[in-house]
């Protein structure tokens, strides 16, 4: 059996089927996927002589977005986030929104980055590493606040 070549010859599925009409196998003794296939066929069945498919170049799925984005990281810009915003607004996204603000508005091309992304950092408030809480006189809120979170690994 070691040098057989049954799976040419036939799939899987007709020689487990072979095997159940013969009653080499016992019906309760079939493989779970059986009944599974038997009710839910392939649609082309799978051959071992069958031809290998027409293989089609992948098209290249570029939007617009993707073209800013690149241009973000190239210059270094966009690859922080906060994880501590409930919003998961990202760095790139409001690059990105900026942008497209500074576009509508008829920014030249070449100053477009530049201005996006010194809008952005302008925009984050310079403690936005620290920890926010909802009730601000609870003994953890005071503790976290004095928490830095750029600072707090730094010893």
């Amino acid at each position: 059996m070691a040098t057989s070549r049954l799976e040419r010859i036939g799939t899987i599925f007709t020689r487990a089927e072979g095997l159940l009409k013969r009653g080499a196998v016992k019906p309760d003794d079939r493989p779970i996927w059986f009944d599974v296939y038997r009710a839910f066929p392939p649609i082309t069945e799978p051959k071992f002589a069958r031809p290998k498919p027409e293989s089609k170049p992948v098209r290249q799925i570029l939007y617009k977005e993707d073209v800013v984005r690149a241009k973000f990281h190239a210059q270094g810009h966009g690859i922080g986030f906060n994880m501590l915003s409930p919003y998961g607004e990202t760095q790139t996204k409001r690059l990105i929104m900026k942008y497209e603000q500074l576009q509508q508005e008829g920014v030249p091309e070449s100053e477009i980055v530049e201005k996006s992304v010194a809008s952005v950092v302008s925009e984050r408030e310079p403690d936005s590493t620290r920890i926010k809480t909802i009730n601000p006189e609870s003994a953890t809120a005071q503790v976290l606040s004095e928490v830095n979170i750029k600072h707090i690994f730094k010893e």
